[in-house]
């Protein structure tokens, strides 16, 4: 009998006993399929925490200066200033490998008003670079460009917290006028805030103007905040790390250098604990498959027993001790298999239902599925090994004997 045929008696066995097969299986499906979740909803876990933890731009990092301390000197009591931040630092930084794009920024904050309305709006100072960097969703006419930054033109944008706050009875509104700390602006577009529903504190919405503006109404710097974004999720810091010491050299500075904030050794942090947590309730979860091995290594020594004259006949026409010991061995196995793959897809289906109902995103990796088949076809070897080793040991002349 080849392995082909043997497969074929392990799955007319199985058939044969449908109800003994599927409870003898339901351990090994529980078992599976919780593992498969935990593991699921820890990597979601892992992946929200690290989203809100650690980055509001998805693969941003801040980019800031540092004075180097003078030996001997009291650091409280030293005086530095910050190096002026140009549009030719952000082509430099542009340039550098890794980096898919740079956020410039500065920051404003004062009354808008229209009308009989009026609010204090956050001001958020930008240039062309800033819709494509964040990925801003222009919904009504059109984003800030060189022209307006190059030429400090009177323009501004509104989100549409914004929108709805000023504007909500009008269909266009843009091109209309607008008066901030008592000066008129154009308003040119309306865009959708980057940033997430939980994290917008302000009621009345949030402004873009022409970071060149900003500069030349509040008398702050062109360039106040500066990010930049790696194409690679897995790079970040060293991305980050590259850029700041380009700028470090660009700028020869001597005392002082460019810096990020790496966060990297907290997500180590994260990761570690959230893996650790997983581990633990899984290896829980674990013990169910510890249970289901044992059942099926009890139904095995039945079926060892149901079919002993079976065994006595085909050891009397010639199979070995190997073939007996392996056709059981593959019994087991695929009856562990079959519970593995059923509880592999509770688990997908556990996993959407999760994803849909919470903010967590289970992820069912195609890694995990493979391991989950492996590990039930293993449980079926170990704890088919008894049964097997027990059949192929009978004695043809008892066993034929046997009623």
């Amino acid at each position: 009998m080849n392995l082909f045929d043997s497969f074929k008696v392990a799955l007319s066995s199985i058939w044969k006993h449908k109800v003994r097969s599927i409870l003898t299986m339901l351990g090994v499906i529980i078992g599976v399929a919780a593992v498969i979740i935990i593991v699921a909803i820890g990597q979601g876990a892992k992946t929200k925490m690290t989203e809100e933890l650690f980055s509001t731009d998805k693969n941003a990092v801040d980019i800031w200066y540092e004075p180097i301390p003078v030996e001997g000197e009291d650091e409280s009591e030293m005086y530095w200033e910050e190096p002026e931040l140009t549009s030719e630092d952000i082509e430099t930084l542009s340039e550098v490998p890794g980096v898919e794009a740079v956020i410039a920024t500065n920051q404003g904050y004062g009354p808008m008003v229209y009308n009989d309305q009026q609010g204090e709006m956050e001001i958020t100072g930008v240039g062309p670079e800033f819709f494509s960097a964040r990925n801003i969703q222009v919904i009504e006419g059109r984003p800030i460009n060189a022209r307006d930054n190059d030429g400090m033109n009177r323009v501004v944008m509104i989100d549409t917290v914004a929108r709805d706050k000023f504007f909500k009875n009008q269909e266009d509104v843009i091109g209309e006028i607008i008066e901030l700390n008592g000066n008129p602006y154009k308003l040119i577009g309306i865009y959708v805030s980057p940033i997430p529903e939980q994290y917008q504190y302000s009621e009345v919405g949030e402004m873009l103007m022409p970071r060149a503006v900003i500069s030349m109404m509040f008398g702050n710097r062109e360039i106040e905040r500066l990010a930049v974004i790696a194409s690679d999720s897995e790079k970040i810091s060293e991305t980050g790390w590259l850029a700041a010491n380009a700028l470090t050299e660009k700028k020869k500075l001597e005392n002082g250098m460019y810096s990020i904030n790496d966060f990297s050794e907290y997500e180590q942090e994260v990761d570690t604990v959230i893996t650790l947590m997983t581990l633990f309730i899984g290896s829980i979860a674990g013990i169910s498959l510890l249970v289901g091995g044992i059942g099926v290594m009890n139904i095995m020594l039945v079926s060892v027993t149901e079919r002993t004259r079976e065994i006595g006949l085909r050891k009397a026409i010639g199979a070995t001790r190997g073939k007996i010991l392996l056709q059981f061995l593959i019994e087991a196995m695929t009856l562990t298999l079959l519970g593995g793959l059923i509880g592999i897809g509770i688990a997908i289906i556990g996993a959407i239902i999760i994803s849909n109902l919470s903010p967590i995103t289970a992820t069912v990796s195609p890694l995990v599925i493979f391991i989950g088949i492996g590990f039930s076809a293993f449980i079926g070897i170990i704890f088919g090994i008894l049964p097997a080793n027990k059949a192929s040991k009978l004695s043809p002349i008892d066993a034929l004997r046997y009623e």
